[in-house]
């Protein structure tokens, strides 16, 4: 890991296209940061990034809900019954 030190209004480049840019330091010591990057490129704070992958982690161990599977199945047959063809 690289650490630097940056004072308000300072940036870091990561590559040809991210920015990093130093928005403020409060009183309380917390530091915001602007992050300048391609739309391709996910950017996620950790803590949402593992409750996203932990919800992943749950939801493929659950059961399927068979009510919402049978309607699923349901308005799908609805809408090819409608459909003309």
């Amino acid at each position: 890991m690289l650490t630097v030190t940056r004072t308000a209004g300072e940036k870091i480049v990561i590559g040809d296209d991210i920015i990093v840019t130093v928005v403020s330091v409060g009183a309380n010591g917390r530091v915001r940061i602007g992050i300048e990057a391609p739309l391709q490129v996910r950017i996620d704070r950790a803590e949402v990034l593992d409750r996203i992958r932990q919800e992943n982690v749950d939801a493929a161990k659950s059961e399927p809900d068979a009510a919402a599977w049978s309607a699923y199945a349901a308005r799908r047959a609805n809408s090819r019954a409608k459909s003309p063809g």
